[in-house]
């Protein structure tokens, strides 16, 4: 299994994948890591050394894997080092993007330090697979992290599918009782309105990006999930997205016409009303662990015991815990 991730220089996030799918499927790894916090002599990569090495020495670990200290956002550069590492050691089954600072803080059109290109750029190396691929994406969408001009391309992509398709307008209605452009508008100016409107904005990016491939690439929302780093905010303020991509076999037309057979290519509008109906089935994580003491206990009883494996005071985290 290859996975691409951005880790921290704990590995904290390598270190919980491998045990939860590597030791418990019995499946080895090779992962590619970015951190562009560490650089020579920095406390950060003398801390990611002494994590890389642990991690490389676990069971079902490829020799291959590596963390670079370049910017992930530096894939979509050609000449970089995070493209040149990134095209060596994939395509990838896994990609796991924790964008803290949130994925759609940025404006598009510049080249360097884009998430946009970056991704893209990702996706025509993810093109040479056969196989589906997972992307877990954890980013802010919150209104001070999403940029105007970004929300703005969303919404004319949300408002098209309202007037061209019926089932997508029918599930806008049902789920977020948006049916007409000026039901959207007023929807995003409240932020409990904002949160499912970006999702499935965000979501129905991904969808186009893909379809754009050829042979056309299904992108399917598997699970969403919400939390709180601000606490007195209205709603969920950090989103966790899980995306299957499931690359298609469609010939591509032919300019000339000798071969003119009809295929059944994937359907834009069918997979926006999917991602949208999953977006409406959002679990507030939160809310979740607060009804749910034993699930609660079980999450502090994990996060301890991963902390203590990266060399973390576990006594000091169950005391913070007492007073966060």
């Amino acid at each position: 299994l290859k996975y691409l991730g951005l880790p921290g220089v704990d590995l904290l996030d390598l270190r919980h994948f491998h045990s939860a799918v590597c030791e418990a499927h019995k499946i080895d790894m090779r992962f590619l890591g970015f951190i562009s916090g560490a650089h020579p002599a920095s406390k950060a990569q003398t801390e990611l050394n002494i994590s890389l090495d642990e991690v490389r020495r676990l069971p079902r670990i490829d020799a291959m894997s590596d963390v670079i200290g370049d910017n992930f956002a530096r894939v979509a550069n050609q000449t970089s080092l995070a493209f040149v590492k990134a095209r060596a050691l994939g395509p990838y089954d896994v990609i796991n993007l924790d964008l803290c600072d949130g994925f759609s803080a940025q404006a598009p059109g510049s080249l360097d330090n884009s998430y946009y290109e970056a991704f893209r750029s990702l996706l025509a190396l993810q093109a040479r697979t056969m196989n589906p691929w997972l992307l877990l994406l954890t980013t802010r969408a919150d209104k001070p992290n999403i940029n105007a001009e970004v929300l703005k391309k969303l919404l004319d992509k949300y408002i098209s599918n309202l007037s061209e398709c019926t089932p997508f307008r029918e599930a806008s209605r049902v789920h977020f009782d948006i049916e007409t452009e000026e039901a959207l508008v007023a929807a995003v100016c409240k932020p409990a309105g904002l949160l499912p409107v970006f999702l499935t904005g965000l979501c129905k990016w991904f969808v186009a990006l893909a379809l754009e491939h050829q042979p056309p690439t299904s992108v399917e929302l598997r699970s969403v999930f919400g939390y709180r780093v601000d606490k007195g905010a209205e709603h969920e303020d950090l989103i966790s997205l899980a995306f299957r991509f499931t690359p298609t076999f469609v010939p591509a037309a032919d300019p000339m016409g000798l071969a003119n057979q009809p295929v059944a290519a994937p359907d834009e509008g069918t997979l926006a009303t999917r991602a949208l109906k999953r977006v409406a089935k959002r679990i507030d994580a939160d809310k979740k662990l607060t009804d749910d003491s034993a699930l609660h206990q079980s999450m502090i009883d994990a996060t301890a015991h991963l902390l203590g494996l990266a060399r973390y005071d576990v006594e000091a985290y169950k005391v913070w815990l007492q007073t966060a």
